[in-house]
């Protein structure tokens, strides 16, 4: 992160980069609880290992930031991303003032122009983000707070099979 944030040059303030940096803690907090609920839902090693690259790529994609277009019966699993809300809350952070036209095309504010700004709307409209940074934050704090919490339920439910047999 400190080598890859600073090479962007996207946003040179410190606090954004810690901002950000914690953002992405938080989603590898969240996506680590997880793992720890099918670790502790799944008997075999070999089938939870299956489980769990399924369960990670599939969050993945409908994260938001690989496919943009995403089939409406699967929309709502987006929701239990933590790629989701860490994105979402780090694009915020980090695009938080105009950004300067390139000529590319690819912003459509800028229609082409070499000079000029696309407003901190357009950019965040484009990159397609939703909900505000600490909605995006909260969430992430939920995600791993009550996934962890069904993984300890998990566990003690497994437990409780083995002492029975």
């Amino acid at each position: 992160m400190i080598i890859s944030y600073w090479m962007s040059g996207v946003n040179n303030n410190f606090w954004i980069f810690i901002a950000s940096t914690l953002c992405s803690l938080l989603s590898v907090l969240a996506g680590e609880s997880i793992g720890l609920l099918v670790g502790a839902a799944v008997f075999d090693v070999e089938k939870g290992m299956v489980l769990m690259t399924v369960v990670s790529l599939g969050l993945m994609v409908v994260g938001g930031f690989f496919v943009r277009q995403i089939p409406f019966w699967i929309l709502w699993l987006g929701y239990l991303s933590p790629f989701k809300y860490s994105y979402n809350a780090s694009v915020q952070l980090v695009f938080n003032m105009p950004v300067p036209c390139d000529g590319s095309g690819i912003l459509s504010a800028c229609e082409n122009a070499d000079s000029g700004t696309a407003s901190v709307q357009d950019v965040l409209e484009f990159l397609g983000v939703q909900f505000s940074t600490g909605f995006n934050v909260g969430m992430l704090l939920v995600l791993f707070v009550i996934v962890r919490i069904l993984a300890f339920l998990a566990l003690k439910h497994k437990k409780a099979v083995e002492r029975a047999s």
